[in-house]
C-alpha cells in the first residue's frame, strides 16, 4: 500500500513538473513574439517598412510583375551593432554611397548630404552643396556600372550602397566585399507620387522619418490639388511625347508613368494601350498616330540652345506635325535644368509645368521650372 502511495505521489510530481514546463514554454514563446507595425503607404507599391522595438524591417519588392520576390534588410541602431553583417544595416548611416544621381534627390529634399561619401559621377550635377563637397574631396567619384573603383569603395567602408536594380554591372564584386547593396526601385513605381513616397524609405536610413512624412504630405497635397483642378477642364487636348534617337522613337506606353502625368494634367495621351513601359516605333508609325496632336512634350539631352531649327535639321519630317506648326512643343533640356536630380521629389512642380502649357488659364501667374516652350 505504501509503495502504491509513493508511486502516485511521484507520478503527480512528474505531471505537475511537465505542466509547469509547458506553461513556462508557452509564456516564453508569447514573450518572445515580436510585434511589427507596418508603415502606412498611400502610393508606393515597391517597398514596405515594418517597425519593431529598436529595429526596422525593410522589404523591397521584385521588379515588374514579379512582386512576390523581395530583398529584406534589418535596420538597427548603430550602438547595438558590433560586427558588420550581410542584411543588417546600422542606422543612422554615416557613410552612404549613391550609385545613381537620381538617388541623391531624396537626400537633397531631406537636406542631408553630409553623410554621402561617394557617388557614381558628378556629370550634369547642379546641386551647389554637393558639388562643393565633391570639389573638396569629401565626396568621391567611384565610377559607373561595370567600371567601379572597388578599391576606393572598400576604403570608404560604407554602411550602405544604394544601387539601381535595372543595372547589374560590377555589383557582384561589391557584394562579395560584404557591403549591403540596397536596390533603389523607385523608378519602377507607376505614378509620380508613388515615386516621391520613396523618400520615406530613404529617411529610414537617416532616422528622418518625421521630416520625410512632412515633406511628402506637402508634395502630395499640392499634386492632388492641381490634379483636381485639371480634372474640371471641359476640353482635354491631345498630347504625345519624345523624338527619334538613333533611328528609333521610344513611345511611353498608354498606362506608363508619363501617361499618368498627362492624364493628371488634363490631357488625352494619344497612344492608347495598356503598356506600362516605353516601346520602340519607327517614325511612320508615330506620325500616323500623332500628326494632328495638339501638344508635343520632349525631354532633351541635347546641347544648350536646342530649338525648333535644331529639330528640323535633325529630321525635316518633324516640321509636318501639327504641334510643331502651331508652336506647341514644350521641352526640358537636361543640359540646362537639374531634372534628373530633382524630378522624383518634385512631381507637383512638373505637373504644374504641364498644366501651364496645356491649360494656360488655370495657372496664369505660374512660372514653369523645368519645361519651356521650344522656340
Amino acid at each position: 500500500m505504501k509503495r502504491l502511495l509513493v508511486y502516485y505521489f511521484c507520478l503527480s510530481v512528474v505531471l505537475l513538473g511537465s505542466s509547469c514546463s509547458n506553461s513556462s514554454k508557452k509564456t516564453s514563446e508569447k514573450n518572445s513574439a515580436v510585434t511589427l507595425k507596418t508603415l502606412s503607404l498611400k502610393y508606393a507599391k515597391s517597398f514596405e517598412i515594418q517597425n519593431g522595438d529598436n529595429f526596422k524591417i525593410l522589404k523591397i519588392y521584385g521588379i515588374g510583375s514579379d512582386s512576390t520576390n523581395f530583398e529584406t534588410f534589418k535596420l538597427v541602431p548603430a550602438e547595438k551593432t558590433e560586427e558588420p553583417q550581410q542584411g543588417v544595416i546600422p542606422v543612422p548611416c554615416k557613410r552612404i554611397i549613391c550609385l545613381s544621381s537620381t538617388q541623391l534627390t531624396y537626400f537633397f529634399a531631406l537636406d542631408n548630404i553630409e553623410n554621402i561619401v561617394a557617388t557614381n559621377s558628378s556629370r550634369h550635377l547642379y546641386h551647389e552643396g554637393m558639388n562643393k563637397r565633391i570639389d573638396a574631396g569629401l565626396v568621391k567619384r567611384v565610377g559607373k556600372e561595370g567600371h567601379f573603383n572597388t578599391e576606393l569603395i572598400a576604403s570608404l567602408n560604407p554602411d550602405v550602397i544604394f544601387v539601381s536594380p535595372f543595372k547589374t554591372g560590377g555589383y557582384d564584386a561589391l557584394k562579395s566585399l560584404g557591403f549591403n547593396l540596397v536596390p533603389m526601385a523607385a523608378y519602377e513605381e507607376e505614378t509620380p507620387l508613388g515615386r516621391a513616397e520613396w523618400i520615406k524609405m530613404m529617411a529610414a536610413f537617416t532616422n528622418q522619418e518625421e521630416k520625410a512624412d512632412s515633406i511628402f504630405n506637402e508634395v502630395a497635397n499640392r499634386y492632388e490639388s492641381l490634379k483636381a483642378r485639371a480634372a474640371k477642364v471641359k476640353k482635354r487636348p491631345t498630347i504625345f511625347s519624345g523624338k527619334m534617337r538613333s533611328g528609333t522613337w521610344y513611345v511611353p506606353g498608354g498606362d506608363s508613368f508619363y501617361a499618368h502625368y498627362f492624364k493628371d494634367a488634363g490631357a488625352e495621351y494619344i497612344f492608347k494601350d495598356d503598356k506600362k513601359a516605353a516601346y520602340p516605333l519607327d517614325f511612320e508609325s508615330v506620325y500616323a498616330t500623332a500628326a494632328e496632336c495638339d501638344y508635343w512634350r520632349i525631354l532633351l539631352p541635347d546641347p544648350v540652345g536646342y530649338n525648333k531649327e535644331s529639330m528640323v535639321a535633325e529630321d525635316p519630317r518633324y516640321g509636318d506635325f501639327r504641334a510643331f506648326k502651331n508652336n506647341r512643343i514644350f521641352a526640358c533640356n537636361i543640359r540646362e535644368k537639374p531634372y534628373y536630380e530633382q524630378n522624383a521629389m518634385k512631381p507637383d512642380v512638373i505637373l504644374a509645368d504641364y498644366i501651364y502649357f496645356l491649360h494656360p488659364t488655370l495657372l496664369p501667374d505660374y512660372e514653369p521650372e523645368f519645361y519651356e516652350l521650344l522656340k
